[in-house]
């Protein structure tokens, strides 16, 4: 929200900052701005017949586009073509959808200027397919309205092919994710415990067995494994395809390679699942191929633990120490009470031959987790 708010302060300022003409000093209502947003926006559709009311709306070599906020690009100005006769290079194509819906929620009037935000939504055949947020800067030239700042994100800039919930269970979805958080984290028995209570109250949930696997395999404890995988595979029927091959990666009956190919599928169907993306990336063999698995991820999620661990150990197994630090280091103050990240860092100092900084690290890890009994003895050999 602050980053948002953020934003629309950012663009204030440049229209205070930047000494646009007052030629037109006429001061803007919020009934026309209202009107001039909401008709210029509903009526580009049509094809040919939207060309001239949209650019018709923009300042020519003065209005500055920033599209697609959520990734690395920069604002830029925005031009376009105009005909000897006046008209606009533009065959309309862009303008296909059957109508459009605007949603105003702010108009801020600063004198000849002012700010808008607002919601777009473009429909086909009465199915939504662009989902947009704005915010713009409008003034008057020559006495017509016009944008002469635009900022948007669209809803599917954001990555959405993640592994879903085939639960009904009121706050399932949020405890599910708490539950992978341990996990991702190394705290098997805290997801243990989620997963305990959500097989309770959910006994239909085949996910709902996640930490329970997890922390079954993790203590090698071979019969309570099979019993709870078989438990989760009776409850498949019905399930999507990521969550089927999440569970069937856990198989304790395959081997390796079975298990990578269930992991590979899971990804297909939710490539933007950060637990598949870990788990794919730590059952590969080859340090490149699973920093380029784990990278895919960092983009969305670059202070996340498990993210920046993992890359810290397979940068470390490919010998770029440096970039194995940065990554620890990210860790470490994402999650200053988490023993696991102290625990990787001290693996980190002991590579390098510190054994001083590393035990210092084990140390640290233990008496934040006193179950990190393996950092105890770490430290204890140094």
């Amino acid at each position: 929200m602050f980053k948002k708010k953020l934003i629309s302060l950012l663009l204030i300022l440049v229209i205070s900052q930047a000494g646009f003409s007052q030629k037109n000093s006429k001061n803007l209502t919020d009934e026309e701005v209202r009107n001039f947003v909401t008709n210029q926006i509903k009526n580009q559709v049509g094809y040919k017949n939207a060309v001239k009311g949209f650019y018709d709306a923009l300042s020519n070599g003065n209005t500055l586009i920033w599209n697609g906020l959520s990734r690395k690009v920069k604002p830029a100005i925005l031009k376009f073509e105009v005909n000897s006769d006046g008209s606009y290079k533009s065959d309309g194509s862009g303008f296909y959808e059957d109508s459009v819906n605007v949603i105003i929620h702010d108009i801020y009037l600063m004198g000849t200027h002012a700010n808008v935000m607002g919601t777009i939504q473009w429909y086909v055949s009465g199915v939504n397919t662009i989902y947009r947020n704005f915010s713009s800067i409008i003034t008057r030239e020559k006495g017509i309205l016009k944008y002469i700042r635009w900022a948007s994100s669209d809803n599917s800039d954001y990555a959405s092919k993640v592994i879903t919930h085939s639960t009904k269970l009121i706050g399932g979805g949020a405890a599910f994710n708490e539950m992978r958080d341990a996990m991702l984290n190394a705290e098997f028995k805290r997801a243990k415990l989620i997963s305990d209570t959500l097989v309770q109250k959910d006994p239909n949930w085949a996910l709902a067995h996640l930490g329970q696997l997890q922390y079954y395999f993790s203590i090698n404890e071979k019969d309570k494994t099979e019993e709870c995988f078989n438990k989760a595979f009776s409850k498949l029927n019905g399930v999507s395809s990521a969550e089927r091959h999440l569970i069937l990666a856990y198989s304790p009956y395959e081997d390796i390679e079975t298990t990578k190919y269930h992991l590979d599928q899971a990804l297909f169907f939710a490539s933007d699942d950060l637990l598949i993306r870990f788990l794919k990336s730590m059952n590969e063999t080859n340090a490149k191929i699973a920093i380029e698995i784990m990278l895919g991820a960092w983009q969305r999620f670059p202070t996340n633990g498990a993210v920046n661990n993992l890359l810290g150990y397979k940068y470390m197994q490919e010998g770029q120490m440096e970039k194995a630090k940065q990554h620890f280091e990210i860790y470490i103050r994402q999650y200053p009470k988490t023993a696991n990240a102290y625990d990787s860092y001290g693996d980190y100092y002991a590579k390098m031959g510190d054994k001083k900084k590393a035990k210092e690290m084990y140390l640290k890890a233990y008496e934040l987790n006193n179950e990190f009994t393996g950092s105890k003895k770490k430290a204890e050999k140094l």
